[in-house]
């Protein structure tokens, strides 16, 4: 692995401020998590191209010798497989990864600990990243006649820069060098980015109405007197299916547009829904969800076909869409 790690790690991370809970994970983590749903991007520079992207991913686990590991896929240009590599953590804290039959250390990240493929040379303090500042890291070191790497971890986050060298001759100098760009940890639950912009969602891009799979947002009876209340229910067997969309503003500043227009449009470009919706500043990702109903009248479920759900910032300054398949 620390051959893939020379040739795919340099600078930094901002989710913007940290909640106490996201802080609590982090503080509770290891230097090199592990779990499925967790990535990493990263920015990639080396002595024949600069602003190449590598991703390193955890889809699955498996068995070998009577352990579990993660195994961790490394992606490079169009998302093309480069490798993978087998980790398993254990009670100490201590990384390990399959080579061959057998297990090696790749990082303890003990000071004065074993050494091993990485070498933890030192405590780093805070660092800050384009995607945040992270106080609790782990400085690793490693040399040969050759060459020189180092780099700096984040507890509960992984890696964030690394760094190598070579040191001999007129070619020495920089080699390869990595910076974090973003990370998804926690098994998904904790989001670290980048980049600034909006995103629109549906719960699925295919939507079956016709075999009535989707949310039935029926308002039935519930009670005898029910039917004198200001809204009248809904009769027994009717069905008005409705989907749920998310739109989130990913690190937007506070002081820009927070005014959102969410519509889906029909195959023949007829609005179907269009609603404004005022969100919350607030640090990090704004998200709202709503439901969008799918029925032109009680058991009328829209046609078949592809509808488009887009939304846009009141002021035009960002949009996304994307294809949502009625069936």
């Amino acid at each position: 692995m620390r051959a893939i790690l020379m040739l795919l790690f340099l600078s930094p991370l901002v989710p913007a401020q940290q909640s106490p809970e996201v802080a609590a994970g982090l503080a509770a983590g290891s230097y090199f998590p592990l779990e499925i749903g967790d990535h990493w991007v990263y920015r990639a520079d080396s002595r024949i191209g600069t602003g190449a992207y590598e991703t390193w991913r955890i889809d699955r686990t498996d068995t070998a010798n009577g352990n579990r590991y993660f195994v961790m896929g490394i992606y490079g240009v169009n998302s093309t497989l480069v490798g993978e590599d087998w980790f398993r953590a254990d009670d100490q804290g201590r990384i390990f990864v399959l080579t061959g039959n057998s297990d090696q250390l790749f990082l303890d990240p003990r000071l004065g600990g074993d050494p091993g493929q990485l070498n933890a040379v030192g405590q780093g303090g805070s660092y800050r990243t384009a995607v945040g500042m992270f106080s609790d890291t782990l400085i690793y070191a490693n040399s040969d006649p050759f060459l020189a790497e180092t780099g700096q971890f984040a507890r509960g986050v992984g890696l964030l820069w690394s760094s190598q060298t070579m040191r001999t001759g007129s070619s020495g100098g920089f080699v390869y060098g990595r910076s974090l760009v973003e990370a998804v940890v926690g098994g998904g639950a904790i989001h670290f980015t980048a980049t600034a912009g909006i995103h629109v969602g549906m719960e699925s891009l295919t939507l079956d109405v016709t075999g009535k799979k989707v949310t039935n947002c029926v308002l039935p009876c519930y009670f005898v007197a029910c039917g004198f209340g200001p809204t009248p229910p809904d009769p027994e067997g009717t069905y008005k299916p409705c989907a749920r969309a998310r739109v989130s503003l990913e690190n937007w500043p506070t002081d820009a547009s927070l005014s959102v227009r969410l519509r889906l449009v029909a195959p023949d470009t007829t609005v179907l829904y269009d609603q404004k919706f005022a969100l919350t500043p607030a640090p990090g990702d704004v998200t709202l969800t709503a439901q969008i109903p799918l029925y032109s009248a009680p058991n009328q479920p829209f046609p078949p076909g592809a509808y488009q759900l887009s939304a846009s910032t009141d002021d035009g300054s960002a949009s996304s869409a994307l294809t949502v398949t009625v069936q």
